[in-house]
C-alpha cells in the first residue's frame, strides 16, 4: 500500500520538475542571457576563461620566487628626469581682461562618461571666451552606457570652477527668469531656432563666430547640442589654448567628499596596516633592495575590461562559443547594428593592435617591466568581464591588489556608490596620486591621465598594443626573451613628452600648448 501511493507523487514531482525547467528561462530570461554591461550572464557564460599564456604566466611565477630581476628593472619605481618642459608661469591678476559687456547666454548639453564630458567643459569654456558670452553651468547627459545621472554640480566643485575662471569668462549657474523657458525638455520636443545642432566636429573659432554670434545677438541664448569634440585643435589664438588648459588642470577639481574618499585610499595604499609583527618582521628581513625601492608606493591599474570593451572590439578573450554568442547578442541589443561583426580574424585585429589587453596580458606585461608579487597594485574601474576567473592570473602575479571596496567601508563609499561619474572621479583622483599609472588600453580615461600626468611630469607607462599583442601570438616565445623584447619595447614609453602634432587632441598632449619651454 505503501508503495502504490509513492508513485503517484513521485510521478507528480517529476511533472513538476519538467515544467519547472521549462518555465524558469521565462520567468528569469536575464540568467540565460547577458547580466549586465561589466558581468557575465550565470549560464550563457558560465565557462571560466583559462589562462591563455599558460607558460608565460608560470614563468613568470617562477621569475618573482626567486628574484631575478634584470639590472636595470631596479630603476622601475624612479621617477622621470627633468625632460625641459615646466608649467607656465601665471599670469598676473592684472593682465587678465575681465569679460567684456556679454553676448548672451550659451547653454551645452554634453554625452558621455567623465573624461569626455571634461572635455567638453574646456570646449565650452573657450567657446564662450571665443563668443565674448556667458557659460551656463554645462548640462551633463544621462550617461547612456552606465545610466548615471549626476550632474555638474555633483562631481566638480562649482565654487572653485568660479574662483579660477572668475577674471577669464563669465559663468552663471543657471540662466535668468526671462529665459527659463530654454530648457532640455524644450529643445526635445521639436526644432528650435535657438539650437545649434549643425557644429561640425573640431569646428573652427571663425565657424562659432559666423554662425552662433548672431543667434546670440537675436534671441540672447544659444543652446549647443550634440557638443562632444565640437572645437577644433589648431590655429586657435594661444591665449584661447592656454584657457583650455587652466580649465582643464586648474578649474575642474573635484567636489570635497570625492577628494577626501580619494585621499582616504592613497594613505591605505602607501601605509597598509601591520597585521602581524612578526610576518612584518619577516617580510622586511626578506626584503631585497629593489622591494625596499617601492615600500609606501604603488601602481594605478585602469583595467578597461568591461563588457563594452569586449563587445566593441570584436576580438576573441578565450571564453569559448558561449562568450562569443553572448557578446554577439549583447552588441546586437546594445548598439542595434552599429557595432557589427568585424571583417578582420581575431589574430588581424590584434596584429594592428586593436585588442584590448585581459587582465592576464597587463600582469605578464607589468611583471616583464619589473613589478614583483610585493608591488601594490590600485585596480581603477574594477568591473571586469569574466568575474574573478578572468581576473585570477593578475591576482597570482600580484597577490596585493586592492580596489576601493578592498580599502574602504561601504559607510566610507556611500555618498559614490551605484553612480559611475562619481567612482570615476574617485579612480581619476587616486590615479593621479599614483607612482605608476598604466591603461590596459587607449580610451578617454587613459588619454586624459597621459595627458595630466604629462602635464605634472609623473611617471605613466603606455602599452605598445601592437608589439605585445605580436608577443602574446607567439607561442613558443620563452620568459626570458619576452622580457627583452618588453623592456626594449617601452622604454621610451614610461611618461615621456610628445609634442602634440596637427589635428591631434589638446587633452592627450599637453606640450607645447599647454607648457613652456623651462
Amino acid at each position: 500500500m505503501k508503495l502504490y501511493k509513492d508513485y503517484p507523487n513521485q510521478s507528480q514531482r517529476a511533472a513538476l520538475a519538467a515544467l519547472f525547467v521549462l518555465l524558469f528561462p521565462t520567468f528569469l530570461p536575464n540568467l540565460f542571457g547577458p547580466l549586465g554591461r561589466a558581468a557575465p550572464s550565470i549560464f550563457s557564460e558560465w565557462n571560466a576563461p583559462k589562462p591563455r599564456h599558460l607558460h608565460l604566466l608560470e614563468a613568470a611565477l617562477v621569475s618573482q620566487s626567486l628574484g631575478s630581476y634584470v639590472e636595470h628593472q631596479g630603476k622601475v619605481w624612479s621617477p622621470l628626469a627633468n625632460q625641459g618642459w615646466k608649467l607656465c608661469p601665471e599670469e598676473p591678476k592684472s593682465a587678465l581682461l575681465s569679460p567684456k559687456q556679454s553676448n548672451g547666454y550659451i547653454q551645452v548639453f554634453l554625452d558621455g562618461g567623465l573624461n569626455q564630458q571634461k572635455m567638453g567643459i574646456c570646449d565650452a569654456v573657450a567657446v564662450a571666451k571665443i563668443l565674448n558670452a556667458t557659460l551656463v553651468i554645462p548640462h551633463l547627459e544621462v550617461n547612456p552606457v552606465w545610466q548615471d545621472s549626476s550632474s555638474f554640480e555633483e562631481i566638480f566643485d562649482v565654487d572653485h570652477f568660479f574662483k579660477v575662471l572668475c577674471n577669464e569668462v563669465s559663468i552663471v549657474k543657471e540662466l535668468p527668469s526671462e529665459f527659463s523657458w530654454s530648457s532640455r525638455e524644450y529643445y526635445a520636443t521639436g526644432i528650435r531656432a535657438t539650437r545649434i545642432k549643425t557644429a561640425p566636429v573640431h569646428a573652427s573659432a571663425e565657424w562659432y563666430l559666423e554662425n552662433v554670434l548672431p543667434i546670440l545677438q537675436s534671441y540672447g541664448v544659444a543652446a549647443i547640442s550634440p557638443f562632444s569634440h565640437r572645437l577644433t585643435f589648431d590655429n586657435l589664438p594661444e591665449r584661447i589654448q592656454r584657457l583650455r588648459c587652466k580649465v582643464n588642470f586648474q578649474a575642474l577639481a573635484f567636489v570635497p567628499h570625492i577628494r577626501e574618499l580619494g585621499e582616504t585610499l592613497v594613505n591605505r595604499l602607501r601605509n597598509p596596516p601591520i597585521r602581524n609583527q612578526k610576518a612584518e618582521f619577516d617580510s622586511q628581513e626578506g626584503t631585497n633592495d629593489i622591494d625596499k625601492q617601492g615600500a609606501g608606493k604603488f601602481v594605478a591599474l585602469h583595467l578597461r575590461f568591461d563588457k563594452d570593451m569586449a563587445a566593441h572590439s570584436a576580438c576573441d578573450f578565450g571564453g569559448g562559443k558561449a562568450e562569443k554568442l553572448a557578446l554577439a547578442k549583447y552588441r546586437q541589443e546594445i548598439w542595434q547594428g552599429r557595432v557589427l561583426k568585424s571583417q578582420f580574424t581575431d589574430e588581424e585585429l590584434r596584429i594592428q593592435g586593436r585588442c584590448p589587453l585581459t587582465p592576464e596580458e597587463i600582469g605578464l606585461l607589468l611583471a616583464a617591466l619589473g613589478f614583483n608579487n610585493n608591488t601594490r597594485l590600485y585596480l581603477a574601474s574594477h568591473k571586469v568581464y569574466g568575474g574573478e576567473a578572468r581576473i585570477s592570473s593578475l591576482s597570482r602575479l600580484f597577490p596585493l591588489m586592492e580596489d576601493k571596496k578592498s580599502l574602504t567601508s561601504a559607510e566610507e563609499r556611500a555618498k559614490v556608490e551605484g553612480k559611475a561619474s562619481l567612482l570615476a572621479a574617485v579612480d581619476y583622483y587616486v590615479s593621479m596620486r599614483s607612482d605608476i599609472f598604466i591603461s590596459a588600453s587607449p580610451g578617454n580615461m587613459h588619454n586624459a591621465l597621459v595627458c595630466h600626468r604629462a602635464y605634472m611630469n609623473l611617471k605613466t607607462i603606455r602599452p605598445s598594443m601592437t608589439l605585445l599583442s605580436k608577443l602574446f601570438l607567439n607561442k613558443s616565445m620563452e620568459w626570458s626573451e619576452f622580457q627583452h623584447a618588453v623592456l626594449e619595447g617601452h622604454k621610451n614609453r614610461l611618461g615621456q613628452i610628445r609634442l602634440r602634432k596637427e589635428k591631434q587632441s589638446i587633452y592627450t598632449y599637453p606640450a607645447p600648448d599647454c607648457m613652456c619651454q623651462a
